[in-house]
């Protein structure tokens, strides 16, 4: 697979990045029933009560997955789909619970994943898609440093060309100066 190149995990001190696994399935069904995530990707519902549908749902949707851990606690998601190999791929990052969120945890992600990203040559832009109404989730990939390229059916289109981010080699050396939300 040309994905293949992407590290199996990633670490920064108490924060991994590790392959979304079935077992997890559980986990990813209980957060997706969360009332903010839920009305953030324009549902009213969650997607299914089922752990295998969703399950089934994340292997159709997403390309490659990555379970968001923190001192071996799992706390979230990262997700890439729509990837076109060195050009541009697409991302869903969740972090579940409420309390953890606006602690620099997303930004910290999403630092680790472009840097390899772009060491791995897998993609030079990176494109996030977020509903009108959703403040707290433009305001944090703005942060980021994600700039607008359209709005249509009530959804943002913003991206980020990581060439322009520093990166050395080993740890990122391009973290937001902000809390993440």
């Amino acid at each position: 697979m040309f994905y293949a190149r992407l590290p199996r995990s990633m670490n920064d001190h108490d924060l991994r990045l590790r392959p979304l696994r079935v077992f997890d399935s559980s986990f990813m069904s209980n957060g997706l029933r969360d009332e903010a995530i839920l009305k953030a990707n324009g549902l009213s519902e969650p997607v299914s009560s089922s752990w295998l549908f969703v399950w089934w749902w994340i292997k159709k949707t997403f390309l490659i997955t990555y379970c968001i851990e923190c001192d071996s606690r799992r706390i979230g998601f990262v997700g890439l789909h729509d990837l076109r190999l060195g050009e541009s791929t697409e991302i869903t990052m969740v972090l579940f619970d409420s309390n953890i969120r606006g602690l620099g945890y997303g930004s910290r992600v999403f630092a680790l994943l472009a840097q390899n990203l772009k060491k791995y040559s897998i993609a030079e832009k990176v494109i996030a898609q977020v509903k009108i109404d959703n403040c707290v989730s433009l305001s944090f990939v703005r942060k980021l440093g994600f700039v607008e390229e359209g709005i249509s059916d009530n959804i943002v289109t913003l991206s980020l060309h990581l060439k322009s981010l520093p990166f050395r080699e080993g740890k990122p050396s391009w973290t937001p100066q902000f809390e993440a939300y």
